[in-house]
């Protein structure tokens, strides 16, 4: 990691006007073809804003789907802010492209033929034949040799039966194979609050269920719970898709015929779970389901809940016109209370119920991962890991912490897009001056830009976890929280010196030896290198610029594990230095840490 600073410390240019892409020439888009692919391509966006047409034509260019996203869920976010969306709502992400029946459903031994199939007949033995036709409208197919049958309204599985007895008695030494080749296509009719009414054409192999999701499903205000199949004018089967959805259930669904109306309507009763079960959602309830059934739809109560936990349930009171509030304990038999449309469910969860632990490794007695308890400090870990042991360096130590992490990957890409923004402002000037840039002349940038991108910061926090500190300044220490990592490192005896150093090195610590001491013995400073910004870093992680020091005996800022890091004298921007100034030593302090963690 300490080679990436360097790369800062060579940069050195100037800040100009930008200008429009269309106004580059042939060298100019040579030299941004030697960039890698992301950059140059954020970089042409940040000049002439011309990409959106780019995505439009590769999203027109996508591989054709019978299913696409429904053109107003594309941002997800839209579906996740859709508040008043039942549970299974989601399952209908798709709506069809064609209404090509699909031949992709396996046929059961108990479906039902009938005209539109087309079945293969093969013989085998003193007679070999074989044929491909359909059942005619009669429900009669043709067997080769012999008179045909009929098969209307007979079962696959029968049909077999019948043909094998056939072939074996009437065709002396020979069998038969038969199998479905085509499945006929039916016309159902999805009505109601189904996402795109009409007609469809779907495998005669078709249910309820996968004529839902041929047909994009239902709408925002659609039921899953009382989908009506008509037939010949009666309703012959009411469908709830939760039973498949949060059962696996496949028993109410039921094969569709040519004809059959599939009716959606409005959804009745709505009811809110909270938070404090496994599955909180809106969930469409059926006159009579009770709380317990709700609440059995979300999946029970989750895991971080204490059992001494109340429900709390709320619903609209239509007499006073105003909403009531109860609390139920939860083996409460006021749970086979009946719902109401709009009712709300909620459980607190206990905070002490929530379960975290962090690492601590290194010099300490007992190194391990420990939970954390409510209320837990840094120091009631480093206790439950028998303190430290006598060769620990708690002036060293490292602590990480996810949150610190993320905090710093945005910086990085703040970073990133400084960078691409000044490696603009050259091209503008190249073009504004006619004079070309030299090849190669952004590539050192364009690496930085890419290792910005790429590099995943440990999120190292500057502690101090001296352990007399600790007992004594309730300032000091800290809680700690979920995820968290402590590595106390043994006691250093070297100090590094890099840079603008003629032998970058690392050297012996010694409290006797001052700053100027420790780069005279990595061969001194080097002609362009700048005095007054020495980056010191600490084995604790905290970094800060020493001036002057050169003219210094003074040694006391140093302690055994340091990284003295000389910069080069003037980036030559002052945009620029802005931007790589504070990267330098947040990149030697990742460093200095991944090099005592052992990490790659």
């Amino acid at each position: 990691m300490l080679k990436y600073f360097k790369l800062f410390l060579v940069l050195g240019f100037g800040l100009f006007p930008t200008t429009s892409f269309s106004e580059i020439n042939e060298d100019q888009l040579k030299m941004l073809e030697g960039l890698p692919p992301d950059q140059r391509d954020s970089i042409m966006e940040k000049m002439n804003d011309a990409n959106q047409l780019q995505d439009d034509i590769e999203e027109i260019f996508k591989e054709a789907s019978t299913l696409i996203k429904r053109p107003e869920l594309k941002d997800s976010d839209q579906l996740e802010a859709c508040e008043e969306c039942i549970y299974g709502y989601d399952f209908f992400l798709y709506s069809p492209t064609t209404f090509a029946p699909s031949g992709n459903i396996p046929i059961s031994s108990t479906y039902v033929l009938g005209p539109g199939d087309k079945i293969a007949i093969s013989y085998f033995g003193n007679y070999q034949n074989s044929s491909v036709d359909f059942i005619n409208r009669e429900g009669i197919l043709k067997l080769p040799l012999l008179a045909p049958v009929n098969l209307l309204g007979m079962t696959f599985t029968d049909a077999v039966t019948l043909i094998e007895n056939k072939v074996e008695t009437e065709l002396i030494g020979t069998s038969v194979s038969v199998s479905i080749k085509d499945v006929r296509s039916i016309s159902v009719y999805l009505l109601g609050q189904s996402y795109k009414p009409g007609a469809y054409t779907v495998s005669g192999l078709s249910t309820i269920t996968n004529a839902l999701f041929a047909s994009g499903g239902v709408n925002e205000i659609g039921s899953l719970r009382n989908i009506q199949v008509r037939r010949g004018g009666k309703i012959i089967k009411v469908y709830d898709f939760y039973d498949f959805l949060l059962q696996g259930k496949t028993e109410s669904d039921i094969r569709l015929q040519d004809g059959d109306v599939i009716f959606i309507p409005y959804i009745e009763k709505k009811v809110r779970v909270g938070s404090g079960f496994k599955g909180p959602h809106l969930y469409e309830v059926k006159d009579g389901e009770t709380i317990r059934d709700v609440v059995g739809m979300a999946g029970g109560i989750s895991s971080g809940v204490g059992l001494n936990e109340k429900l709390e349930y709320n619903t609209f009171n239509t007499v006073a016109d105003n909403r009531d509030i109860s609390y139920f304990s939860q083996n409460s038999n006021d749970l086979d209370r009946k719902l109401s449309n709009g009712d709300i469910i909620n459980i607190s969860k206990s905070i002490s119920m929530e379960v975290g632990s962090i690492e601590i490794t290194g010099e300490v007695n007992k190194p391990g991962e420990y939970s954390i308890l409510k209320g837990d400090t840094i120091l009631d870990v480093i206790n439950r890991a028998g303190g430290y042991t006598d060769e620990s360096f708690s002036e060293g130590a490292i602590f990480l912490r996810k949150e610190a992490a993320e905090l710093e990957k945005k910086s990085f890409e703040r970073a990133a897009e400084s960078l691409e923004d000044y490696m603009v402002s050259l091209v503008s000037k190249s073009l504004v001056s006619g004079q070309p840039l030299q090849e190669g002349a952004l590539m050192p940038i364009s690496r930085m830009v890419e290792k910005l991108r790429n590099e995943e910061p440990l999120g190292r926090q500057v502690v101090n976890v001296d352990y007399l500190k600790l007992k004594t300044d309730p300032f000091l220490n800290f809680r700690v929280q979920k995820g968290d990592f402590l590595h106390i490192p043994k006691r250093p005896d070297s100090i590094s010196v890099t840079g603008e150093v003629l032998n970058p090195s690392i050297q012996r610590f010694s409290p006797s030896i001052s700053l100027s001491e420790y780069i005279d013995l990595a061969g001194g400073l080097k002609s362009l290198a700048d005095e007054n910004k020495i980056f010191i870093v600490l084995p604790s992680g905290e970094s800060f610029v020493e001036k002057r020091s050169l003219f210094s005996r003074n040694s006391s800022n140093l302690l055994p594990g340091s990284t003295i890091v000389v910069s080069r004298v003037d980036y030559g921007s002052l945009e620029l230095a802005s931007v790589i100034a504070p990267l330098a030593a947040s990149f030697a302090t990742s460093a200095a840490a991944i090099a005592v963690l052992g990490r790659e």
